[in-house]
């Protein structure tokens, strides 16, 4: 009997510390933080910013390319704590999805490019005793079908079969590249600022003295073509772009002073590269109907001859944010400039980032 009443003692103290478990804690749910698995994987479906604290008014720590995976640490509303690489920071949670739990290695990344750095045998197998297809030559591109080892199954000129990975070269990504530097967002090496990104309160360059030496050339081009094109609006600093942008919301109300106009820090005039033009006539200065002016005919056709990208082009909206701006140029040097003009798309739809 002394023996069973002991068992059952045994067995009551064995329940009430499980029950008397301190869950509350974290520190004794090493796998979960929050109710969350601390190992739950997210991709991301654009390019993120990774921030210091919850909210779009915190620093950027670093931008985390799409299609990367974070690891979830804790959920904060609608922003996520998570870790990317060795960073670890916050990022909204719009922009991840749950990753999934499997993923096939020799499956590539179709977004990569490779060419050839030697002129190649594409072969009907994966290795040097199988059949030689053709010979791709060096420098051609192709297309990664799934990898074998050593060996890749590519495309190349409506021909499929097996190339040493040896003699192929990484280009590029569909992806854009965005780096960081001291708060500044980068891509292609140009500063990138709109609705999403930001600069610094302290960012003061003042104007680009390279975008006003370009701003001249094309002035006096312009005069040739019997159009006076003139700098109605510059370089401006963080406090007063702050200042205008409280001035037209409490005038028109922030839904719709921020279709023309941004909120401090998100505008490209803070850059002190970009411009508003206008013509000698000043009833069109600011306004859609500049685009009929000689001025603004001009500009169209000729700016980025000189460097200048329209910014903010009509039927736009959706992608940067802002409203149809005939008289907004920003600089971003002759050969960007020209590619983009030639894609007809805007900044963000050619270097794939959000403006939203």
């Amino acid at each position: 009997m002394k023996q069973l009443l002991k068992r059952i003692a045994v067995m009551l103290a064995m329940i009430f510390a499980l029950t008397s478990f301190p869950m509350g804690n974290s520190s004794f749910m090493p796998d979960t933080v929050r109710g969350v698995q601390a190992t739950t994987q997210y991709a991301t479906t654009a390019n993120l910013n990774l921030r210091t604290g919850a909210g779009t008014n915190y620093k950027i720590i670093t931008v985390i390319p799409k299609g990367k995976q974070v690891t979830l640490i804790s959920k904060h509303g609608a922003w996520y704590k998570v870790r990317y690489s060795d960073k670890t920071g916050y990022v909204s949670s719009k922009y991840v999805k749950l990753a999934g739990q499997t993923s096939n290695k020799n499956t590539p990344n179709q977004t990569m490019k490779y060419k050839t750095t030697a002129n190649l045998n594409l072969r009907s197998g994966a290795g040097t005793k199988y059949k030689v297809i053709t010979v791709i030559p060096k420098g051609k591109q192709v297309a990664i079908l799934s990898k074998h080892g050593g060996w890749y199954r590519v495309s190349f000129s409506g021909k499929k079969g097996y190339v040493s990975s040896r003699y192929l070269l990484l280009l590029t990504s569909d992806n854009p590249v965005l780096t960081v530097k001291n708060g500044i967002v980068y891509v292609d090496g140009v500063i990138v600022v709109n609705k999403r990104y930001a600069l610094p309160s302290t960012y003061n360059p003042g104007e680009s003295k390279e975008a006003r030496i370009a701003i001249n050339r094309m002035a006096a081009d312009a005069k040739k073509k019997k159009a006076s094109i003139q700098v109605i609006s510059g370089y401006r600093t963080y406090d007063y772009q702050e200042r205008l942008y409280n001035r037209y919301v409490k005038q028109y109300g922030e839904r719709e002073a921020s279709r023309f106009s941004a909120r401090p820090g998100h505008s490209e005039h803070q850059t002190g590269l970009s411009f508003d033009f206008g013509g000698p006539n000043r009833s069109y200065w600011l306004k859609e109907s500049f685009d009929r002016t000689a001025e603004g005919k001009y500009l169209a056709a000729n700016a980025h001859r000189f460097g200048f990208i329209l910014r903010y082009p009509k039927g736009k909206e959706s992608v940067t944010g802002y409203m149809y701006e005939p008289w907004h140029f920003r600089y971003v040097g002759v050969e960007r400039a020209t590619k983009i003009f030639k894609s007809g798309k805007t900044m963000e739809e050619h270097y794939r980032f959000s403006g939203k």
